[in-house]
């Protein structure tokens, strides 16, 4: 990507559908993540021709970040690097959906098969505010009612 005209951009959002410590191979295998981004944002993100969705779900308006596991030349490519608010290297904990998140992605163009356009690379992520992945607890607040330490306590 020598010589490209676009500088690196840094998306502040929530996360969602991430997929950095193993791709996503429901398709062709991609590790991915969709950011949230405000209106400033999502300007930016078009005027240099990149794609906002919105799919009036939780996420409103949202970038797919993405970075495909294998080349066009076959040869592998490495994850986005991922690290925690400290800048400490990210464990393989999975980052659930509203993680606050900063990711850093790569525009570039693109001509492939008759097309062309702008797209951008996932080059890294910090993950601010960690929602974990698949924690039930986290759709409830707690309640006055029936506990199991109370009930240990009472025997």
């Amino acid at each position: 990507m020598a010589n490209n005209k676009y500088d690196q951009i840094l998306l502040s959002g929530k996360a969602y559908w991430a997929s950095v410590v193993e791709p996503n191979t429901t398709y062709e295998p991609v590790w991915q993540v969709d950011v949230t981004v405000d209106e400033e944002t999502k300007q930016k993100l078009e005027s240099i021709g990149l794609s906002v969705k919105n799919k009036g779900d939780d996420r409103g308006d949202f970038f797919s970040c993405r970075r495909k596991v294998v080349k066009r030349d076959g040869s592998k490519r490495d994850a986005p690097s991922v690290i925690d608010a400290k800048k400490m290297p990210w464990d393989s904990r999975l980052i659930g959906n509203g993680s606050t998140v900063k990711v850093k992605i790569q525009p570039y163009e693109y001509s492939y098969a008759g097309k062309a356009g702008v797209t951008a690379d996932f080059m890294a992520m910090q993950v601010i505010d960690l929602v974990p992945y698949g924690d039930p607890s986290g759709d409830f607040q707690e309640e006055d009612g029936f506990s199991i330490d109370q009930e240990l306590a009472a025997l």
